[in-house]
């Protein structure tokens, strides 16, 4: 079974669904889950084709600021939603890249599962699988449970 199960969060509607999945499997397991929220911030201020600009110190660190209070706030939700279940909960927030820093704190803490929603908070739904979602599955070394 899974006791140990690593719930990546964006804080959108998708990340909710994984996240009661996820809490369920851990209740049924007598496990524990861990939310993660990865801020991109290159991805927020990355250059546009051969146009780059130079982004103000203070507006970086302003953005960077907001994302991480953000991430905060997605893992605290999901920390409320299994703590009200029941099952032992903890989060944490990184910066980097969120699919690779994902799979490497999984395997660093010896997680049994990644559960992750099928869509992020960009809801391009022409897609049938987000990015960060897809490059996960296609890589992670561990099981996967991708909820839609």
């Amino acid at each position: 079974m899974f006791k140990k199960i690593l719930i990546a969060t964006d804080g959108s509607k998708h990340s909710q669904k994984a996240a009661e999945k996820g809490i369920e499997m851990a209740k049924l397991s007598n496990g524990a889950v861990t939310a993660i929220y990865v801020v991109d911030i290159a991805k927020e201020y990355a250059p546009i084709g051969d146009v780059s600009f130079n982004i103000a110190d203070e507006v970086v660190e302003g953005m960077r600021n907001s994302l991480m209070k953000k991430g905060e706030e997605a893992t605290k939700t999901v920390e409320e939603m299994a703590k009200k279940a029941g099952v032992p909960a903890q989060k944490v927030v990184l910066e980097g890249h969120p699919a690779s820093d994902i799979m490497k704190f999984a395997q660093d803490s010896k997680m049994d599962l990644i559960v992750i929603g099928s869509i992020g908070v960009t809801g391009l739904d022409k897609f049938l699988m987000g990015s960060v979602a897809e490059k996960i599955v296609r890589n992670s070394k561990m099981p996967v449970l991708v909820v839609r």
